[in-house]
């Protein structure tokens, strides 16, 4: 059974702690580069390498995309590690640079969440979990927010306690932020039932 699928996008350049965990490494344009630089050999290459100019390993497959396309590298990426049936995703290098990119990474793994692939973004500086009628558990981070934001029209039934502003069943919507800035008073545990929630923890 096909398990854990790590993505490098080619956003900022970040930590890859962890990422020898997945059955499978994928390197999305510029993630090539961070991924050399990191000693790893992905499994995968993505992209239509706008961003990436230099010598790639050929014993690597490649997945070649043009330059003119629907898909981002990274949303090409996840669509592929989807219709191969892995379970999870976890997408690293997608914070800073462009937001909109940011957007565009958080809805690819939004697209794998909905299909029911358990799907994060990893970073030195943020965490961002997806779930959808499913739940996450999170140890007291110091220095992090813990925040939980509707990524879909509503979520239903979410269900936040070990913090110091719980939720019992409530529905939460993507037009108005209830949960910002909550703190831990112990083990965050978080759960939800349709709709698509992100469960985000960024350093203060």
């Amino acid at each position: 059974m096909k398990k854990l699928c790590a993505i490098i996008s080619g956003g900022e350049p970040d930590d890859l702690t962890g990422i020898h965990e997945a059955d499978f490494i994928i390197a999305c344009d510029r993630g090539y580069a961070y991924a050399k630089q990191a000693g790893i050999r992905p499994d995968l290459l993505v992209g239509d390498f706008d961003s990436y100019k230099g010598k790639r390993d050929k014993r690597v497959p490649v997945l070649d995309l043009p330059v003119e396309k629907d898909d981002t590298d990274t949303m090409a990426a996840v669509r592929w590690a989807v219709s191969e049936g892995f379970s999870e995703i976890r997408l690293y290098c997608a914070l800073g640079g462009r937001l909109d990119h940011l957007m565009g990474n958080i809805q690819a793994l939004g697209f794998a969440c909905e299909r029911g692939v358990k799907a994060s973004l990893l970073g030195r500086d943020a965490r961002i979990f997806l779930l959808k009628n499913d739940a996450v558990t999170i140890p007291p981070l110091p220095g992090y927010s813990l925040s939980v934001l509707a990524l879909t029209d509503r979520v239903e039934h979410v269900c936040i306690s070990g913090v110091k502003y719980p939720l019992q069943d409530a529905l939460v919507t993507n037009t108005f932020p209830v949960g910002v800035s909550n703190e831990w008073e112990g083990t965050a545990n978080i759960s939800c039932g349709n709709g698509i929630l992100l469960v985000i923890n960024a350093k203060k």
